[in-house]
């Protein structure tokens, strides 16, 4: 590996990384928001919908970073097949 591939290698991953938090982030705050917004419209005392909507944001999260890591896996292993030939 030359220094400019490493480069966009250690870019390309923190990249990754920020999205993961950002969406996340963003993804839970939202789901909090619209989940106590429906609390307070269904239930007077409970907050049973903020938490679910937290969690749901938090797994679209997850699922978002795991698909970009196996698309990111699998791009890198065939742009190294293409090189090799």
């Amino acid at each position: 590996m030359d220094k400019k591939s490493e480069t966009r290698q250690v870019i390309s991953t923190l990249n990754l990384v920020t999205q993961f938090f950002v969406e996340t982030f963003v993804g839970m705050i939202l789901g909090y928001l619209l989940g106590r917004l429906l609390d307070n419209v269904l239930f007077t005392d409970k907050t049973i919908l903020a938490y679910v909507f937290l969690f749901l944001g938090l797994f679209a999260g997850l699922s978002n970073f795991i698909k970009r890591v196996l698309k990111n896996i699998d791009g890198g292993n065939k742009d190294e097949e293409t090189k090799r030939n």
